[in-house]
């Protein structure tokens, strides 16, 4: 008899041990979240945020809002996509908290809030800090994301987030990739300068262009002009380029000022050729393919239409 009572009793020692281990381990419901499901973790006014803070691998990114325009202002100082941000304040704006999906700690890499995947957000308004967000992975559904606080281990799943709004996987994708925009009706010469060629092309008072008094073709020309009206970037290169060096290839286009654009080879392999662009004007260095550099230097072959 004495011997099933202790039986009963380590039973029912077992059973608590049971349901204190559910609660230290078990994902909880909406009774223990913090946050009420139409609260927010940060609660912006869009009109009022001059600044973003974004930090991902190790690698931050300073967004500041400068008459009317965003800037970025670390790592480098360089104009940044104006929509990209207005897109990142709209989703900051219209997100809502629908759930906690984890409580338990041990769950934080399963929705993204590892070294490698988490983005921690810093929110100021008129210059101050009105506070912080970490992003995990983007959700299941449309326009989802994983959310938390920088304290705690508290989850939530947010609708109306668009993960990709504020997430980049390459920080450089917040610069405005746009090099120059040079009108094709004042285009009056553009020079080229290689190892095979020098030569300039100028338009007399009809527009039409020449080399020499060899006319050039009208749909070269016009391509290379539609070029130059929006000429952007393929990649970016923090770093400096001697002014003494010769570049491999030069272009400089006369309209209204002189644009300068230098390429100097620093990558030539079977399968690749890369090329450092300086272009006047512009401190930042552009990082670019041979096929891009032939887009803008043409032959004379090519502009008489003889290729």
């Amino acid at each position: 008899m004495k011997n099933k009572k202790n039986l009963y009793i380590l039973a029912g020692v077992f059973v608590l041990l049971v349901i204190i281990a559910y609660f230290l381990t078990a994902e909880r419901g909406q009774r223990t979240t913090t946050f009420k499901l139409d609260e927010k973790i940060l609660q912006i006014d869009s009109a009022a945020v001059d600044k973003l803070e974004i930090e991902k691998n190790g690698k931050k990114i300073v967004l500041q809002k400068t008459g009317g325009n965003w800037t970025i202002t670390t790592p480098v100082n360089y104009p940044a996509i104006n929509q990209f941000v207005n897109n990142a304040l709209f989703t900051l704006k219209n997100y809502k908290i629908t759930s906690k999906v984890s409580s338990n700690p041990s769950n934080k890499d399963k929705f993204g809030f590892n070294d490698t995947n988490i983005t921690k957000l810093t929110v100021y308004q008129n210059g101050s800090s009105v506070g912080q967000m970490l992003i995990g992975n983007a959700g299941p559904g449309n326009a989802q994301s994983y959310i938390k606080t920088t304290e705690g281990n508290d989850i939530f799943l947010a609708d109306e987030f668009v993960w990709n709004y504020i997430v980049k996987n390459d920080l450089s994708e917040w610069r405005d990739k746009l090099i120059v925009s040079i009108p094709k009706g004042l285009i009056k010469q553009i020079d080229f300068i290689s190892k095979d060629e020098n030569f300039s092309v100028k338009s007399d008072s009809t527009g039409k262009f020449f080399i020499g008094k060899d006319t050039v073709s009208s749909s070269v020309m016009d391509g290379l002009m539609n070029l130059l009206q929006n000429y952007n970037t393929q990649y970016f290169k923090d770093t400096v380029l001697a002014d003494d060096r010769t570049p491999d290839y030069f272009v400089r286009v006369t309209a209204n000022n002189s644009t300068e654009f230098k390429y100097y080879k620093y990558l030539d392999t079977e399968a690749v050729k890369k090329y450092l662009l300086k272009v006047s004007g512009n401190n930042q260095i552009f990082d670019v393919d041979e096929n891009y550099v032939k887009q803008l230097f043409k032959t004379r072959k090519e502009l008489l239409g003889k290729s």
